[in-house]
């Protein structure tokens, strides 16, 4: 090899670094292409997975500094029923107040030609546009919209349910049916997340015409005059007269925030796995160029070159290596990013006008890209530990592995020793403080890879035993090739165990999460056969006028008994709690499998003699309350007060449920008006012909939703799921990245020992025991990894389901899941073994005189 600049001096000039770097693409290109695909594939999974973790806050802030534009204080309805207007009119005349706008937000249904879709109703009037909320400041650019009495609704809705501007859509809301004009549509330019947000907007007096709510708003807001806020507030106070709300007018972004904090929580943990083994496979992915580097290196030391200039060498090598495969690895997690992870949870919708608008910062691409770049480098200085002054200059080209180390057996047990007692830390750090349970998560990682190396030293003891009773010339070879442990096998082994640990890990947790929630949706809507709402996925929170409905379904000769259920949300603090109010006479108040704290016998006849309510588990440590305890809730009537019945998990939602008798929320919260009906069938009704018979009973009410208890259950499952949405997408993109990642690994690792097969032919070998002995070896290598991947991931699976139960709150009761950990296990080596197929094929057709070549 000749040298491409002088030894004997210690600079390099970029030019010589560019082209040394060019040689060995010629040289490498496919070793080099493979090592790259593998750190954009880890590169692509943690961009994806950070870019959904960070969406749904973000576009949820920006929508909301939309919504009240100018505005910093809000004077805020305690219920959906709203106050009297004229205390608008109030507001506007106190000292110091700006500006003063009233605003009528109400959960609807519009119906297009094609569909359907829930929104929020959103009623402005003109004073919108002086606080420059609801998009109003671009108003004028959406053409021919005229802002009166027509409604305007973002493309997402329009699109969904196929509106246009000009055209005449449905209007449901509180069991009834009005049509109005489509004014304008938002498009993404210039209203942005308002564009993609389920929300509509209308003047204040067309939305009380469309809800019945003539007179009524549920919010205002206002705008102090500089430096009277404190003023301004004082004077809302006055006028709430303990009734209503004096917030901040952001308010909604500090409950949200809350609302979303377990879930954010729960991904962040799952983010974190998927980051960690992103950066790892990427770090293999580089490992197994590492062999050919080393002789690389050798040679360079060799011909004489100075340390310092191999380093600047192999620096400079992985930074191209490292950045233009991370830049794809962008492209790649943008992409994926779209595809999978960009969905908002149906759940939130009903409470929280939330934006889908996918939020890629520059801080997250540079995050991405220094995982790639910092994988990269470590595995490419690796071969500088062959620059030690004790190191004979050709020791690695003497090297019995080629140039690919050889761990010894004493170094795999030790190995073995360190991964069983950081397990055994895990364990007790993770049992003593729960909050460390991420950092568990990547300790048994680490303790994964030290593992493997012990398990291939088996692996080769069983090979080597099969080979002397087993004739067959494609498991000589394998036995020939794994009776070493290389850092090849390992780091082969090690991406495919990775990836069993992140989807195991996290598909188990989802699991859990999806099982506790059926559990609870189960027990809590089996009080009823037939359910009547507004049809909306609202957690029965939406209150309809009944206008006879009760009496009507009563009369039916299907029906034997219809029971008045009420609820909504409720802002206690930074929590939007869900007021769940059961009729006495239901079989069930409180889901048995969601109770915490508390006699369930004793608690339930509590509920029904009135005065005492179920909280949740996080709403309790908030504020130190245990059963027995009594509270207070600020409800349209004034201050609630209450007594704690019992102790339950969140019931599905992340703020916190509360549960409490009919009679007590009537008479706190002012209201009769229902959000469902109870309907139960006489013995030998089936649910679909009692639905039929509530169809009947009601005749023509579009309003309203009639479902089987069965529909329901499905309707609610369904919502659970896709609220879990995320956590799914990043256990599939995981297994499949993890695959492809493997895939690519191993065939890197084929193709650079195509000299190795080549020299096989000589002695005797055809393409196909070749090419048998690859696919044989690839197996056992994944098989391997996968292995320990899949006990290390159920032990992940543990410490997420019990950390999940313990900091969000959701009902995750821990099951083993060995179907599932037997389908990933077999899912990445099928992908893989495919993908490799044909690479292990044209490597095995090497011709003999390849052999000379390196």
């Amino acid at each position: 090899m000749t040298s491409p600049f002088n030894p004997s001096v210690a600079g390099v000039r970029l030019g010589m670094l560019a082209h040394l770097y060019r040689v060995r693409l010629r040289s490498h290109a496919v070793q080099e292409l493979l090592a790259a695909s593998g750190i954009a594939v880890g590169v692509a999974l943690v961009l994806g997975v950070l870019v959904a973790n960070a969406s749904l806050t973000g576009s949820a802030e920006e929508l909301v500094h939309q919504l009240v534009g100018a505005a910093r204080l809000q004077l805020a309805a305690r219920s959906q029923e709203g106050f009297d207007e004229h205390l608008a009119s109030a507001s506007a005349r106190l000292p110091g107040v700006r500006v003063a706008a009233p605003v009528l937000r109400v959960n609807i249904a519009v119906v297009g030609p094609h569909g359907r879709d829930s929104v929020q109703l959103i009623g402005v009037t003109a004073a919108a546009v002086k606080l420059g909320g609801f998009g109003t400041r671009n108003l004028g650019l959406a053409s021919g919209f005229r802002f009166a009495g027509e409604l305007l609704l973002p493309a997402s809705v329009a699109g969904a349910i196929g509106a246009e501007p000009g055209a005449r859509v449905t209007v449901l809301a509180r069991g009834s049916a009005h049509t109005i004009k489509v004014g304008a549509v938002l498009k993404s330019s210039p209203f942005g997340v308002l564009a993609s947000s389920p929300i509509a907007v209308t003047p204040l007096a067309s939305a009380q015409a469309l809800t019945g709510m003539r007179g009524l708003v549920t919010q205002v807001l206002v705008e102090p005059r500089r430096g009277d806020d404190r003023l301004v507030a004082s004077g809302l106070r006055g006028l709430a007269g303990g009734h209503l709300n004096v917030l901040a007018a952001n308010h909604e972004l500090r409950l949200l925030e809350q609302a979303v904090e377990p879930n954010d929580q729960s991904t962040e943990l799952f983010a974190a796995i998927s980051v960690m083994v992103g950066f790892l496979l990427a770090l293999n992915a580089m490992l197994l160029t590492v062999p050919e580097r080393r002789r690389f290196v050798a040679n360079l030391r060799m011909q004489g070159y100075d340390w310092r200039q191999i380093v600047v060498l192999l620096v400079f090598q992985a930074a191209v290596l490292g950045v233009g495969a991370s830049a794809a690895g962008v492209v790649l997690g943008d992409i994926l990013s779209h595809a999978f992870l960009h969905q908002i949870p149906t759940y939130l919708t009903t409470a929280f006008p939330i934006g889908n608008r996918e939020t890629l910062h520059i801080s997250t691409i540079l995050i991405a890209v220094g995982c790639g770049v910092l994988a990269t480098t470590i595995a490419s200085l690796s071969p500088a530990l062959d620059l030690r002054p004790s190191r004979p200059t050709d020791a690695i080209l003497r090297d019995r592995g080629g140039g690919s180390e050889v761990l010894s057996r004493t170094a795999a047990l030790r190995l073995a020793s360190a991964g069983a007692l950081l397990i055994v830390a895990v364990a007790v750090l993770v049992l003593v403080a729960s909050s460390l349970t991420i950092i568990g998560g990547m300790a048994l990682a680490l303790a994964l890879l030290m593992l493997i190396p012990s398990l291939f030293a088996g692996v080769a003891h069983i090979l080597e035993w099969g080979g002397e009773r087993v004739r067959s010339s494609s498991l000589i070879v394998v036995v020939s090739e794994l009776r070493a442990i290389t850092t090849r096998s390992v780091a082969l082994a090690g991406i495919a165990g990775l990836a069993v640990y992140g989807s195991v890990a996290i598909g188990g947790a989802r699991a859990d999460l999806i099982r506790g929630l059926d559990s609870s949706f189960s027990e809590y809507l089996g009080t009823a056969d037939v359910w009547v709402t507004t049809g909306s996925n609202d957690l029965a929170t939406n209150a309809f006028r009944a206008n006879g409905a009760v009496t009507a379904i009563v009369r039916s000769p299907a029906v034997a008994s219809v029971r008045a259920y009420q609820g909504g949300y409720l802002d206690v603090g930074r929590r939007r709690l869900w007021i769940i109010a059961r009729p006495a006479a239901d079989s069930t108040l409180i889901p048995a499998s969601q109770l915490l704290q508390g006699n369930l016998a004793r608690a339930t006849r509590l509920l029904r003699e009135g005065g005492w309510a179920t909280i949740s588990g996080a709403f309790a440590d908030e504020h130190g309350l245990a059963v027995g305890r009594p509270f207070t809730l600020p409800t349209p009537s004034g201050q609630a007060r209450l007594r704690v019945a019992a102790v339950t998990t969140d019931l599905g939602w992340s703020p916190g449920a509360i549960i409490l008798d009919t009679a007590d929320y009537r008479r706190y919260w002012q209201t009769l008006e229902p959000s469902a009906l109870e309907v139960n069938l006489k013995p030998g009704v089936s649910q679909p012909a009692g639905r039929r018979a509530v169809m009947r009973a009601l005749g023509s009410r579009p309003g309203l939703g009639i479902q089987t208890l069965n529909e329901r259950e499905r309707q609610y499952d369904a919502n659970a799921r896709q609220g879990l949405s995320a956590l799914g997408e990043i256990s599939t993109l995981l297994l499949v990245a993890a695959a492809l990642a493997v895939a690519a690994a191993l065939s890197a690792s084929i193709w650079q020992r195509r000299p190795r097969l080549a020299s096989l032919k000589i002695q005797g070998y055809d393409t196909g025991q070749l090419w048998r002995a690859l696919l044989l070896e690839s197996a056992i290598v994944l098989g391997a990894g996968c292995a320990v991947g899949a006990v290390a991931g159920v032990c992940g699976h543990a410490l997420a389901s019990r950390w999940l139960r313990l900091k969000t709150g959701f009902p995750a009761p821990f099951a083993l899941g060995t179907e599932r950990v037997a389908l990933t296990f077999a899912l990445l080596a099928v992908i893989a073994l495919a993908v490799i197929a044909l690479p292990g094929l044209a490597a095995a057709r090497a011709p003999a005189r390849t052999s000379l070549q390196e």
